[in-house]
């Protein structure tokens, strides 16, 4: 039997008592006689189910078709969205215009943005972008001003305006035409530039020299654009997982057979990706950090992405740390409280300049880290304990009482139960069971790997008078369970989903005559 699965499973069920124990009310007492009343105290099922409805937001419990339960410690969602890594930028240089037919280099973009560093546009599709050109010409008489940019194109046709450029009447005077749309035109470079085409004409059509000519957008804003770009560090904020299996163990050890950090990656960015890991560290309960050794963590994992005919889809990419492939098992026989990462996403790792890739507003990459812990193990010693409310305050005028004790243990482990009561100021003022407590043989394992449904345990405390006023002084009650299945199996076996500890407790109390 597994003693980590049968540790695991009690720990969690006895910690989760308090909150899914039905404590009654004294108010609920029956007569028995004359002179005696029962009250029933606690009365609990507990399931892997039963837990699974109380564990934190970010972990969930994931039961296969078979019952095989995984406990899932989730941490934050990681998105990174097209803006996030190639923001809208406010174009603030004037892009000249140094004769009637010329070219402006794309790379005079990086010095607008680093985002622009290294890049090779070959294919954009603008959106939300204006274009406006600064004219300036000598002569004291209006000019026709034609431009034509062969690369930007609306359904095949070439962006061309004319313009009226007014008189010029000093040195200073620059014209600024009105702006234009470039939305939904299509931008495809020749040689990684930009080239114009224009002609200047007074009104006889003599052709004009031009003493300034540029060109201006307002934003550099595109709806899809294709290209290398470049070698660069997606920097994606690392994280903490808050593991809290491990929180109210007191001692003891629990070895998973296959406790696993699992990363699951969704892609619609259309290039390279490759993960560079700078963080994932272990911390256990008494602050001791280890970190994870892996190939892994060496030769990082790329990213799977979709292709030029694939646009608009996402990708996905899922790998584990695991006892196969990294020292996680090892790590994990220690009581770890968190795991903390830090994950950077490298675009084109390989600096490749032949590849040519796209992102488009859509595109977005998202990573989901969670600790997975299939509750299949070795439990070693492990002690756990859970407080519960304890209230007898309203009993008066009793002799004595008789608690009974009613206690089935479906789980693969056997479990030795200590009830502790506390007063106001959480001192022990009483052991209900005397010694070392009762133990709770384990369940019978079948050849399927399952146990076979537990017998009940029924034990009867006497409580004399000058006992019960100290217990009347209780207002909690704390359950220590001391499990291990040492004696049982040493193979690593499941604790199944349907498995439960039923615990009732209830009292007898005789009343004075």
């Amino acid at each position: 039997m597994n003693r980590s699965t049968g540790l695991y499973l009690l720990a969690m069920m006895l910690m989760t008592l308090s909150a899914c124990s039905d404590v009654q009310d004294i108010q609920d007492a029956e007569a028995v006689s004359d002179v005696s009343v029962a009250v029933p105290l606690i009365n609990t099922q507990l399931t892997l189910n039963t837990v699974s409805d109380r564990v934190d937001g970010l972990t969930t419990i994931v039961i296969d078709p078979e019952g095989k339960p995984t406990l899932k410690y989730n941490g934050e969602l990681i998105r990174q969205e097209a803006n996030d890594i190639f923001p809208v930028f406010p174009a603030i240089i004037d892009i000249p215009i140094d004769g009637s037919n010329s070219t402006w280099s794309l790379e005079e973009l990086a010095t607008l943005t680093s985002a622009f560093a290294d890049n090779e546009i070959r294919k954009a599709i603008f959106q939300d972008n204006n274009v406006f050109f600064k004219l300036q010409h000598a002569l004291d008489e209006d000019v026709n001003f034609t431009i034509t940019i062969p690369e930007f194109t609306l359904d095949g046709v070439p962006f061309t305006k004319t313009y009226t450029v007014p008189a010029r009447f000093n040195e200073a005077d620059i014209y600024n035409t009105e702006s234009s749309s470039l939305d939904d035109y299509l931008f495809i470079p020749i040689d990684n530039s930009l080239s114009f085409q224009y002609t200047a004409v007074d009104n006889l059509g003599n052709d004009v020299p031009m003493e300034f000519t540029a060109m201006k957008l307002d934003f550099l804003n595109f709806e899809y654009i294709e290209g290398y770009f470049g070698e660069r560090v997606f920097d994606v904020q690392g994280d903490v997982i808050q593991v809290g299996l491990f929180d109210k163990w007191i001692s003891g050890g629990l070895e998973f057979e296959d406790p696993r950090v699992s990363i699951r990656v969704e892609n619609a960015f259309g290039f390279p990706v490759k993960t560079d890991f700078k963080k994932l560290e272990f911390k256990t309960i008494t602050g001791l950090t280890y970190d994870i050794e892996s190939s892994i963590i060496d030769e990082g994992v790329a990213f799977n992405y979709p292709s030029l005919e694939e646009v608009g889809e996402v990708k996905e990419t899922s790998f584990n740390f695991n006892k196969d492939n990294s020292n996680i098992q090892q790590i994990f026989i220690d009581k770890i409280a968190s795991v903390g990462y830090d994950i950077d996403a490298l675009a084109n790792p390989d600096a490749d300049p032949t590849i040519s890739g796209f992102l488009n507003k859509e595109s977005y990459f998202r990573i989901d880290v969670s600790v997975d812990l299939p509750l299949k193990g070795i439990v070693k010693e492990l002690i756990v304990s859970d407080t519960l409310d304890f209230d007898l305050s309203e009993i008066d005028d009793v002799e004595t009482a008789e608690f009974k004790f009613v206690i089935r243990n479906d789980f693969p482990a056997t479990v030795r139960v200590q009830a502790v009561i506390l007063d106001a100021a959480n001192n022990p003022i009483d052991e209900v069971f005397d010694g070392q407590g009762i133990t709770l043989e384990a369940a019978t394992l079948g050849n399927d790997g399952r146990t076979i449904k537990g017998d009940a345990s029924i034990e009867f405390i006497d409580i004399q008078s000058d006992r019960l006023n100290t217990i009347k002084d209780g207002e909690r009650i704390v359950l220590v369970a001391y499990i291990d299945s040492e004696n049982v199996t040493e193979d690593f076996v499941w604790l199944y989903s349907d498995y439960e500890i039923d615990f009732k407790l209830g009292a007898i109390f005789q009343i004075k005559n």
